[in-house]
């Protein structure tokens, strides 16, 4: 744990979240990325910078810099960070913000000991704007389509060698008789990717053939808006708020309860599903739900932390609230054992549970 570390009444820690080096802006501050990359933490403090700590959250890179110095709402979205995804084969972590900017950062300049310390990317590119949701399945860049074109499908990007970088990156439009894509994951353990895509009230499991989204191997309805996509290396977790055509996700707060389903990767068969508590923190973008060893864990909207093993007809039992209203929506990454995460407008705060 970090010397800024602090134990307040509940079973939840707050962890520094190196705010203090970056750019400064009018965005309100609070947490924008948290994710989990083996043995790197990182993390987005919106509109501020993005931090590259090891396991034990001690920052050790600190990327602060804008392209827009003089100018306030760009800055703000250069560095709102909507991904960061690994490719050890290229060594490199690779940061998309909500311009589409992709900035690579050397995974070896990141690593090791010593005191935090500012870093620069060696690589600068172009991927596509206002992609809420992307992962790397293989060497290829799957994400869902920004609203502007009506979500309807996925970008898939050309493959990721050590040239891809130098130009813009090439795509394709994939996966578009599927409709709107709010979530998208990868199930490992196959000869070629899977690609589970996301939407309102159902699930599909894609494969990804050199680089074409082919025919979905099942499609199976959820009964809920989905927003996670978890392989857990036996089940696919999809994980959501209630499905409502008054409410749009941009508006976090009156996004309410929702599901939860286990699905057997064979066929989408469903193994588990049950309810979620009212006052998860769901938002566009957001990750409220993750899986936590063999339970469920979902952040409420004051900072509760949820538990429900799944697979037992048992209430979901939770943490004391740290905050007596609504921090916005969250972020959230398992980092070992462990929950870390952040609300949008909960400050630049991080918060540790188990």
């Amino acid at each position: 744990m970090t010397s800024g570390a602090r134990r307040p009444t509940s079973d939840v820690i707050e962890v520094n979240a190196a705010a203090e080096i970056g750019v400064r802006n009018s965005q309100p501050p609070g947490i924008g990325r948290v994710v989990a990359l083996g043995d790197l933490t990182c993390w987005n403090n919106l509109g501020r910078n993005i931090v590259f700590a090891d396991r034990q959250f001690r920052p050790r890179g600190v990327f602060g810099q804008t392209l827009f110095p003089d100018q306030d709402e760009p800055s703000q979205f250069d560095l709102d960070i909507h991904a960061v995804l690994d490719l050890p084969e290229l060594g490199l972590l690779l940061v998309l913000n909500h311009f589409g900017c992709v900035r690579g950062f050397r995974r070896a300049e990141l690593v090791g000991p010593g005191p935090p310390r500012e870093v620069e990317p060696t690589a600068m590119t172009f991927f596509a704007a206002d992609v809420e949701r992307t992962v790397l399945a293989g060497r290829h860049i799957v994400g869902s389509r920004p609203r502007c074109d009506g979500a309807q499908g996925v970008l898939v990007s050309a493959l990721i060698d050590s040239t891809a970088l130098d130009a813009p990156i090439e795509t394709d439009v994939a996966a578009e008789r599927f409709g709107e894509v709010t979530a998208v994951g990868v199930v490992d353990g196959a000869s070629e990717p899977l690609v589970a895509l996301g939407g309102a009230d159902r699930v599909a499991l894609v494969p990804l053939v050199r680089g074409s989204i082919l025919r979905p191997r099942w499609e199976v309805e959820v009964g809920f808006r989905v927003a996670v996509v978890v392989w857990d290396g036996r089940l696919i977790w999809a994980a959501g708020s209630a499905t409502t055509s008054r409410v749009d996700d941009y508006d976090w707060e009156a996004l309410r309860g929702g599901g939860f389903a286990g699905l057997d990767p064979r066929d989408g068969g469903v193994v588990a599903a049950g309810a979620l508590p009212e006052d998860v923190a769901w938002g566009t973008g957001g990750v409220s739900v993750v899986v936590l060893g063999n339970q469920l864990a979902a952040i409420g909207r004051t900072g509760r932390v949820y538990l429900r093993d799944p697979g037992r007809p048992t209430p979901w039992c939770s943490t004391a609230p740290l905050a007596s209203a609504s921090l916005g929506l969250a972020h959230a990454d398992v980092v070992g054992h462990r929950v870390l995460f952040g609300f949008n407008r909960g400050g630049y705060h991080l918060h540790l549970y188990g």
